[in-house]
């Protein structure tokens, strides 16, 4: 009875066992550890989907969830065959392939083959055990047959092909694919499939920039796997097998690096896995090179290092971002984005200031008087001097703006307002001017003020656009490891900042060589319309040129990081060389095609002028030319519906006594002392003025301020030649 009763007992404890064992196999795992966030990386690509970085992820590995739909099948196909044939047919656990493996190690004497599972392997890759064991495979064992009774064979060989190890930190098909083909897992063709599907069996062993040969013999095995499973024909296990694997070469450095960095830190917050950027990858890569090539010209000027933004103007994306020549040089601090650094940035900040005044009401045909200034100010008098150390008197703003002259910058601005042109450079996207305008004072309008080279590049993208603003782009689109859309930043609606009118203007004096041939001789000379401002501190720290076309804007900076002045380089020799060879390339093929000119708007007419006055020209005017101005408006000091009153005609005495009639150019009393220096003659006191109003003669019959004389051609050079020296 006694024994009866302990058999009994263990009969009892044993169906108990044998219960609870079944009943725990419908309890499910911890869903938590099927989280995709702590695997996935954040993958980053051109426009155009060419990878630019994998970012790594929690466990330091680089992975990108894909959906089964979105592998290749051929690689779904070689997975299964030489991992795991019954897949689909057991319930979690093969015990025929456990028998058949325990034979095997037996015969051999070592562990030479495993009957896991891809479920089992799965278990495995997502609680891996402290220490293997028997009791540790129970567990798996027992894990695996729980997982296949919560989740569908395809969920779990997705979790599988997304999760297992392909050598090295690279997790998942995709990635493997990316780091060994530099392709897409939808994209691999049956040879690459069953390459990729040999890795994870020893992942250190078979890699395959260590040990191509064992991971080629590998791969066979795979393919023999799949023809003798019926899975491929002969024919294509023969083609498969004699397709040349080419392994993609390690990439050390990331592609647009401080991209990447900007959108890691504005979007792996946000959970985002897949972010394509605006940036057209092969355009930078040309764009860095050429940017490398020409600070090696400039070492000795010692000048370190470069920043380069390109701008699409119709749609705002940005289409190339330098922040640095070479994103690794530690000694010229590389890793510091000069694209999105605060610098200076001297006279490339005036065609905002001239867009306003025009707005205002001025022209580009009115005279500003350079000459000797002194404007009260908080700090006391504020003194502007021009960067050739020069005054050139009475200047037309077409002449001032081209030329880059600083005084005539600074009355302009007296007349504008500091607060009002503060208030239009906050508009245009210069957050970064966070000061008051008395701080700034009147070095406002010479770029005394911290900008960025991406906030004044979009600015300049705002004149190309006819006067209306909006934010640049870098991200087309975001998701996350669920395809889910990740919410954009909030960006600031469009707004006209300038009108039509006053944007062209601009447009058409920045890309006027002749206005600007006195300062900078024959740079920036393009096949095309191209407005172009450079831009220089007055210690030669910070290098700029900024322009655009109807078609991109770029905008280039040059300088040292570590804020150490340049060796008299200048916008022209520094900035300007880059900016022309890379304005040059962006309307080059294949990258674009000359653009067209600024369209002129319905409100602008052009009307003949005196240049040294700005009005209509008299009998007395020696030469005319043409400008721009808004139809019916009246301007502030000049316009070309009143008569030039600068050249007057006066009879005098010669050296003889003969009397004879002169031209005489005639300005206000604030132009005494320039006149003086310059040795420009004023009418003798007996001089009798010969006030007429002929009608406009032949300006060749007439010098400046002499008396009329036979017609002087010049017969070479031609007008608009160029000559390099």
């Amino acid at each position: 009875m006694r024994i009866r009763k302990k058999t009994v007992m263990y009969g009892v404890i044993a169906i108990a066992l044998c219960v609870a064992f079944v009943a725990s196999l419908f309890i499910p795992l911890d869903r938590g550890i099927f989280r995709r966030d702590e695997l996935q990386s954040m993958t980053i690509t051109d426009y155009r989907g060419v990878l630019l970085r994998q970012t790594l992820n929690d466990e330091q590995g680089r992975a990108h969830w894909m959906p089964l739909t979105h592998i290749a099948p051929e690689m779904l196909q070689a997975t299964i065959a030489i991992e795991d044939k019954r897949f689909y047919s057991h319930p979690g656990i093969d015990l025929a392939a456990i028998l058949r493996a325990a034979f095997t190690n037996a015969r051999a004497g070592a562990v030479v083959s495993g009957g896991s599972t891809l479920t089992q392997q799965l278990v495995k890759t997502l609680e891996p055990a402290k220490k293997r064991s028997f009791a540790s495979k129970l567990d798996e064992a027992w894990r695996a047959l729980r997982l296949e009774r919560m989740m569908a064979k395809d969920s779990i060989l997705e979790q599988y092909v997304n999760r297992v190890s392909y050598g090295g930190n690279v997790r998942g098909v995709e990635s493997a694919a990316w780091r060994y083909f530099h392709k897409h897992a939808h994209d691999v063709s049956l040879a690459e499939a069953a390459f990729l599907a040999a890795l994870p069996n020893a992942p250190g062993m078979l890699d395959p920039y260590a040990h191509p040969e064992k991971a080629k013999a590998r791969q066979k095995r795979v393919l023999e796997c799949m023809r003798d499973q019926g899975m491929i024909s002969q024919q294509d296990f023969e083609r498969a097998c004699a397709q040349l694997i080419e392994i993609a070469a390690l990439q050390s450095t990331s592609r647009a690096p401080h991209v990447c960095d900007m959108v890691v830190r504005q979007y792996q917050s946000l959970n985002a896995a897949a972010v394509t950027t605006t940036i057209d990858e092969a355009l930078q890569e040309v764009l860095t090179r050429v940017v490398t090539q020409h600070l090696k010209r400039l070492t000795k000027r010692h000048v370190t290092q470069a920043s380069v933004i390109v701008i699409d103007n119709q749609t705002g994306e940005i289409r190339a971002l330098i922040g640095s020549s070479d994103y690794f040089n530690v000694a010229a601090q590389g890793q510091v984005n000069g694209a999105c650094a605060l610098r200076q940035p001297g006279s490339a900040i005036k065609p905002l200031m001239y867009a306003l005044s025009f707005d205002l009401g001025r022209t580009p045909a009115e005279i500003i008087p350079d000459i000797p200034t002194a404007i009260p100010d908080v700090r006391g008098d504020y003194v502007p001097e021009n960067y050739d150390r020069m005054f050139h008197g009475p200047v037309s703003i077409r002449t001032a703006l081209a030329c880059s002259y600083n005084v005539p910058a600074v009355r302009v601005l007296e007349s504008v307002g500091k607060d009002v042109f503060l208030q239009k450079l906050r508009a245009c996207g210069l957050t970064s001017l966070t000061a008051t305008a008395e701080y700034y004072g009147y070095g406002l309008t010479l770029g005394n003020a911290e900008v960025t080279l991406m906030e004044l590049a979009n600015a300049y993208r705002a004149l190309s656009m006819k006067g209306v603003w909006t934010p640049c782009v870098l991200v087309r689109k975001a998701i996350t490891a669920d395809g889910v859309n990740v919410t954009m930043p909030d960006a600031r609606p469009a707004v006209r900042v300038y009108s039509d009118e006053s944007a062209f203007l601009v447009s058409d004096i920045l890309s006027d060589a002749t206005a600007r041939t006195p300062a900078f001789g024959a740079a920036f000379r393009f096949p095309f319309a191209c407005a172009v401002k450079t831009g220089t501190t007055k210690d030669y720290k910070d290098n700029w040129t900024l322009g655009y076309t109807t078609r991109y804007t770029l905008g280039v900076w040059a300088g040292n990081f570590d804020g150490s002045p340049m060796h008299g380089v200048s916008g022209v020799t520094g900035a300007g060389q880059i900016f022309t060879d890379l304005m040059t390339i962006l309307h080059s093929p294949p990258y674009g095609i000359p653009p067209g000119p600024f369209q002129v708007p319905a409100g602008l007419e052009r009307k003949t002028i005196c240049p040294r006055s700005g009005c209509r020209p008299g009998d007395a005017c020696p030469h005319t030319t043409t400008e721009w101005f808004v139809r019916g408006a009246v301007a502030a000091s000049s316009s070309p519906d009143a008569a030039c009153t600068v050249h007057r005609r006066y009879r005098v005495r010669d050296a003889r006594g003969v009397e004879i009639e002169r031209v005489y150019e005639r300005y206000g009393s604030e132009y005494a002392l320039w006149q003086q220096s310059m040795g420009l003659p004023a009418p003798p006191a007996d001089a009798v003025s010969l006030e007429k109003t002929h009608a406009l003669h032949a300006p060749a019959l007439q010098t400046t301020h002499g008396e009329r004389r036979a017609r002087v051609l010049i017969s070479s050079p031609n007008d608009g030649d160029s000559f390099k020296i």
